[in-house]
Order: C-alpha cells, then structure tokens, then sequence
C-alpha cells in the first residue's frame, strides 16, 4: 500500500486547500480540518481510481522533505494565508483491484453484432470494448447525479 502526503495549505478565508505533490490532479478544499481530512482521502480514492481505470502506475511517494520543499515553493504563488502554517497528513491511497474476472452474459444476437462492430471500429477487442463503454457510461452518470 502507498501513502501520500497531502499539504493543507491554509486559505485567507478559512479553511484549507488540498494538494498531493506526488498526484496534481488530486485537488480538494475544505472550511475546516475535519472537513479537509475527508474530501483529501475521497479525492486521492478518486484519483487512484482514475489511474486504475487508465491502467496508470501511481507516482512513487515523496518523503517529507521533499514535500516540504514543495510547498514552500507553492506557497510564493499566492492564495495561501501565510500567517498559518501548512499541514502535512499522511493518507493511504486504496488498493483497487483490476484482476480481470471470466463472466458469462447473454446478449441479443444482433446487439452482440453491433458491439463486436463498433470494438472493431475503436480498434478494441469486446471486452475492451464493453469495459470502455461502462467507464464511460458511469463516468457520464457520475457527471449528472452531481449537477
């Protein structure tokens, strides 16, 4: 399992911004401590998720003065509030499980006919294909069940 150092910088007008040196697309706020400690393990889950999904290998973690130096260096670009000093929790990212599993479907003739075509087309095989397209699908509703 790996673990992540997230920087809590402090905002002006309270609470904190989130980052993960080792992870930028991992990025969240929160008004207070507790809330920023929950939205920093669901945004690195998130992200973690995202790389599985994408078949990407996480970045190997930082250590602390690494990341130290590069929240100094962040903190020069603005938006920090400056009299606070930043905080530096330690998050485990969640294994995701991407062992692929046999399993048996049944699928109109003709349907399975349309999706071996547009696998062929996207130069997928059918499981490829099928697993795209539920990525897709639930990334899709994921966008509308928040809006």
């Amino acid at each position: 399992m790996n673990y992540y150092i997230a920087v809590f910088f402090p905002a002006p007008e309270g609470g904190y911004t989130i980052m993960y040196p080792d992870i930028p697309e991992a990025l969240s706020q929160g008004d207070d401590l507790a809330e920023s400690m929950k939205n920093a393990a669901e945004a690195l889950a998130l992200v973690v998720e995202e790389y599985a999904k994408s078949r990407r290998m996480l970045p190997a973690p930082s250590g602390m003065g690494a990341v130290r130096a590069w929240a100094e260096k962040e903190k020069t670009s603005g938006g920090v509030d400056v009299s606070r000093e930043c905080l530096f929790p330690l998050f485990a990212a969640p294994e995701v499980d991407m062992t692929p599993v046999r399993i048996t479907v049944s699928i109109a003739k003709s349907v399975l006919e349309t999706i071996d075509e547009k696998a062929r087309l996207a130069g997928l095989t059918r499981s490829g294909f099928l697993v795209t397209a539920a990525q897709a699908y639930t990334a899709d509703r994921s966008f509308h069940s928040r809006r």
